[in-house]
């Protein structure tokens, strides 16, 4: 193995994203889940595997490469239990022998000098890949596409639970339509009576999905404008749906899905993104987990409203 330098992880990450822990990330989610109803529960668990199939999509040059190495040092080991088996009179004892000293051999090697080898091995073949032109814009639009999925989680779970919310408990229109805005954006001055059909003409626990066949929830704005209605007090959710990283999130999946990420006036004017008009935007790994982190607790805020609401 060449030497790698100190600073190697540092500039693997701004390529490859090495997977956090998104398992303890979620468990206040999931625990609020698995106390809501059983329709609350589907919309948050689909939320929680929408975005962990972000984190194991995004990580899969790194669980290649690490697979790969691991199994090299495995396989080394291996070989060589295998020929100091050959002293072994029985050979139907000799195959087994050398798998259980392979594998004792092998866990000590990982827990001891194995384990700085391997990393520095996986690392090594990373940097290799870095520097393959092909394979850099590949990870590159790895990330953005990890941008746009992002997204797709968090809009459609704002959208799901606000059907469910309204469906369940139909009064809280009066919160949501008491605001101009959400009435201007939900049509509710005109009726389509063919429409109203498709519900049998009778809405009382179909409000949401009524509304919701008017106008989706697609951008930020009318993410923050429904739950902000729905949720005069929810000073935490607030918030979040005003961070400006929920904001650039949006906006950076439009630009990508619309544009293939080539910036535009519109995107810096929304954004304030240091680029300029032409560039292509490249979203690091590092950026990408703290998009994930900000969606996963805008998640989590939606979800504890809506179950509260539907106690």
């Amino acid at each position: 193995m060449n030497e790698v330098s100190p600073n190697t992880a540092s500039i693997i990450r701004t390529v490859f994203l090495v997977p956090p822990d998104f398992a303890t990330a979620a468990t206040p989610l999931r625990e609020l889940a698995a106390s809501a109803q059983i329709g609350l529960r589907t919309i948050s668990t689909s939320f929680i595997d929408n975005l962990h199939g972000v984190v194991r999509t995004l990580s899969i040059p790194f669980q290649y490469t690490y697979s790969q190495v691991h199994g090299l040092h495995w396989q080394r080991i291996h070989m060589a239990e295998r020929i100091r088996a050959r002293g072994i009179t029985n050979e139907e004892e000799r195959e087994p022998a050398a798998l259980a000293s392979a594998e004792e051999k092998f866990d000590a090697y990982l827990q001891g000098e194995g384990r700085e080898k391997v990393i520095g091995d996986v690392l090594e073949r990373l940097l290799s890949l870095k520097n393959e032109p092909e394979s850099l814009a590949a990870a590159r639009e790895l990330t953005r596409q990890g941008v746009v999925l992002t997204w797709s989680a968090i809009e459609v779970l704002a959208r799901d639970a606000f059907v469910y919310l309204l469906d369940s408990k139909p009064a809280y229109a009066e919160l949501l339509l008491a605001d101009p805005a959400n009435r201007k954006r939900f049509s509710t001055e005109r009726i389509e009576w063919h429409t109203l059909a498709t519900f049998g003409y009778d809405l009382s626990s179909s409000l949401g999905s009524y509304l919701i066949s008017k106008s989706d929830l697609k951008s930020v704005l009318a993410i923050r404008g429904a739950y902000g209605a729905l949720f005069p007090a929810a000073a935490e959710l607030q918030r979040l749906l005003g961070d400006r990283r929920f904001w650039n999130l949006s906006h950076k999946r439009n630009l990508i899905v619309h544009k293939r990420g080539i910036v535009d006036q519109q995107y810096l004017d929304a954004t304030g993104d240091k680029l300029v008009v032409g560039d292509t935007i490249w979203v690091e790994p590092g950026e990408v987990e703290d998009l994930l982190e900000t969606t996963l607790k805008v998640g989590l805020e939606i979800v504890r409203q809506v179950a509260n609401a539907t106690k």
